[in-house]
């Protein structure tokens, strides 16, 4: 199985080990990460102001792209991009003005409404690779 990666810039920096590990040790174990391609930083905190749409733009934007393209589950190792990811995507599917902020802003021929599964690296050891 092929996942998106998202590896986050604590990975490609301080982290450099984790990332290292974390893709040898998902070949090991039967599955693979692509990583998205032109990744930006997740900004490490979610936004909590509800007319913040950049952030929440640029996150639909990627995982719209990706879904449609790919078809795949989204994976991170970084804990705090999981958590900005996974609520923008949450967002995306569940709060009605931010559906439509973002996907009016992206101007989609189809909208993106949080169709993206978002992992954890530790969830897909614990829900797939262990079952």
């Amino acid at each position: 199985m092929t996942y998106s990666y998202f590896p986050g810039c604590t990975l490609k920096n301080k982290a450099k080990d984790l990332d290292h590990y974390a893709r040898e040790c998902a070949k090991v174990l039967g599955f693979e990460l692509e990583e998205i391609e032109n990744w930006q930083c997740c900004g490490a905190v979610y936004p909590q102001a509800s007319d913040e749409i950049a952030t929440k733009t640029f996150f639909g934007s990627r995982l719209s792209r990706r879904q449609k393209k790919k078809g795949q589950d989204l994976i991170t190792v970084c804990s705090a991009c999981h958590h900005v990811i996974k609520r923008v995507n949450d967002d995306m599917a569940n709060v009605e003005d931010i559906q439509t902020k973002v996907n009016n802003y992206m101007a989609l021929s189809e909208p993106y409404l949080g169709e993206t599964k978002v992992l954890h690296y530790l969830e897909v050891l614990r829900d797939v690779c262990w079952i």
